[in-house]
């Protein structure tokens, strides 16, 4: 159905630019005709308006006089000729400038919008730092309007014919990607256990990491969230040296030392930034290597006993396997060793001290009685005359590394059986 009330229904303002009939998004044009049912404006163009042509609803809006259009055309004027690229599938689009709000739209990759204005939105955060970038109202090539964030945007003016397309192209051998390409890469917290020499193996897994893929032309992210596969069609090196796998929204950046940051967009549009790390040595060997020298202690310390003996606070055994006996705590219940805790179970190394603490102790013991699924955690020095434990509160344990001690800390102090013989 065609409505029309006059020589003319209306003035509209351009939200996207024709250039085949050289308008530009924020041109004001009459517009003569609206076709519900083709879902057209017939707008005016050329020498007084002579020339007729159609244009989809959503490429145009339209208001009642031709002052109301340029007010509204005014409002678009800083960013008339600003379009953009998207870098990733399934970037949203949301109905507010917040990470969290409602989707109206899930990009494609390499799909242009219009460039609207940039508004005041919630920072986007990945991992525990937010995002570069900024909010911006965008309209999809279907005239879908909302919010989008411009990290994974290539904002460019149409003026300028090549602005979108600031892609490194292929210049010969790339020793960089041929080096990203050759590894597997695991997560970056390994190397900073390695590092710290605080090696948490209850926070590693040898096949969490990312695979490039080399091969397989599949590449991979694999984590404590699960697996997560690309399959691409090549790698290209972009403008800000990242490298794009292409058909996927994947692209990796190597950073300086070893180290590379991946990012992607999730099921549902979020970003994923993680970063992994080149290793000199497979998670397998650091696992087995931090194991032998946490039994290594455990060693040592029944070496120098095996039995421990404590006047207010009973006989502690250590046993091959990491097993211990522990008779007469019971001034210890249910403070600290639970009722019905049992006589025996198993001991650990498992945490680590932090510096200031580690000029006063040797390390850290965990206990776990068999009766209980709770472990008991001492601070401990030995030497040869005895072995002292202090009890530290898992509250004063963060990421596995002691931080402080308890305020009132309960102190226990046992002498090597022989000692208490010979006393």
């Amino acid at each position: 159905m065609f409505f029309s009330c006059a020589n003319h229904i209306g003035y509209g303002v351009l939200t996207w630019s024709l250039p085949e009939y050289d308008l530009t998004a924020g041109d004001v044009v009459p517009v003569f005709i609206q076709s519900n049912i083709s879902q057209v404006y017939v707008i005016g163009i050329g020498s007084r308006s002579k020339e007729r042509i159609e244009v989809p609803l959503w490429q145009l809006s339209l208001y009642k006089s031709k002052s109301q259009a340029q007010k509204a055309a005014a409002g678009l004027e800083e960013y008339r000729y600003i379009y953009a690229m998207v870098k990733l599938d399934g970037l949203p689009i949301r109905a507010q400038p917040d990470n969290t709000a409602r989707q109206v739209y899930r990009l494609r990759k390499d799909q242009k919008v219009k460039i609207i204005r940039k508004g005041e939105g919630v920072p986007v955060i990945s991992g525990k730092a937010p995002l570069e970038g900024d909010w911006y109202e965008v309209m999809s090539d279907d005239g879908t309007t909302g919010w989008c964030f411009s990290y994974n945007l290539t904002l460019f003016d149409e003026r300028d014919a090549d602005a979108a397309l600031k892609i490194i192209v292929d210049t010969g051998p790339d020793p960089v990607l041929d080096n990203l390409l050759a590894y597997t890469w695991y997560p970056d917290s390994y190397r900073t256990m390695i590092q710290n020499n605080r090696v948490d193996i209850s926070r590693i897994q040898p096949q969490w990491g990312f695979y490039p893929g080399k091969t397989s032309g599949i590449a991979r992210v694999e984590t404590a969230d699960g697996v997560v596969s690309f399959p691409y069609t090549g790698v290209t090196k972009m403008d800000n040296g990242a490298y794009r796998f292409e058909g996927t929204s994947l692209t990796v950046q190597v950073r300086r030392n070893n180290t590379i940051l991946v990012q992607y967009a999730d099921e549902i549009g979020m970003p994923v930034a993680l970063y992994f790390a080149r290793l000199d040595i497979a998670p397998e060997q650091l696992i087995e290597n931090e194991q032998e020298r946490r039994d290594a202690i455990l060693a040592g310390i029944k070496n120098t006993g095996p039995r421990f003996v404590s006047g207010n606070y009973g006989v502690i055994q250590f046993l091959d396997d990491g097993r211990f006996l522990w008779s007469g705590y019971q001034l210890l219940t249910p403070a600290i060793i639970p009722a019905g805790a049992g006589g025996g179970g198993t001991v650990e190394v498992r945490y680590f001290l932090n510096s200031a603490l580690a000029k006063d102790y040797n390390g850290v013991l965990s206990f776990l009685f068999d009766s209980t699924g709770r472990w008991v955690h001492f601070l401990y020095t030995i030497d040869s005359q005895g072995l002292r434990l202090e009890q530290v509160s898992e509250s004063n344990i963060r990421n596995a590394v002691v931080t402080a001690r308890n305020l009132t800390p309960t102190i226990l102090f046992f002498r090597p059986e022989k000692a208490a013989d010979e006393n």
